[in-house]
């Protein structure tokens, strides 16, 4: 049982709210009292490793001709693969063009509960509850997860990078 965080990244540089959601996931396996891994599609031309100082224990690098340009469905597949190989119970994805094309089609492939526009890490004292924004960020939903798979799609700038020591293993 694992996080697992989808790093979207361009031009050999994670973008900033996939580090957001890094230091989420991580935060998410240590209150769970597991290790969270990310993983990156396509070719990347930075250094993985490095992305271990966001709290991530392992990198999962896929590299494909089918990855090399943007289709939910192929990459949805793709991680679908992944999350079921290290058997991920928590995937955490961004809130943004590529998170909001992914995440359904990865919910509807892994039986897996979903909620996007998470604004708070969710409370694990009774069950798996995430706290969302709603009607435009004017209120805030409680929704509780009871799937044994559970996506997450953080909101931009909803968490702060925190960085430390570490690289991650690949």
């Amino acid at each position: 049982m694992s996080v697992l965080v989808f790093l979207d990244h361009a031009e050999g540089q994670v973008k900033k709210n996939s580090l957001e959601a890094a230091c989420y996931g991580s935060k998410i396996a240590e209150l769970m009292g597991t290790d969270a891994s990310g993983v990156l599609l396509g070719q990347f031309d930075g250094n993985a490793a490095d992305l271990g100082k966001y709290g991530l224990k392992k990198i999962y690098e896929v590299k494909d001709e089918h990855l090399s340009s943007f289709d939910a469905q192929v990459y949805s597949n793709a991680l679908g693969q992944v999350a079921n190989k290290v058997d991920a119970k928590v995937i955490v994805f961004t809130n943004n063009f590529n998170g909001k094309a992914i995440a359904p089609g990865l919910s509807v492939t892994l039986k897996a509960g979903m909620v996007s526009g998470a604004v708070a890490l969710p409370v694990l004292d009774n069950g798996f509850v995430v706290k969302k924004s709603v009607f435009s960020g004017k209120a805030f939903a409680n929704i509780a997860i009871k799937t044994d798979s559970k996506i997450v799609s953080l909101n931009a700038n909803a968490y702060k990078i925190e960085t430390g020591e570490g690289t991650a293993a690949i």
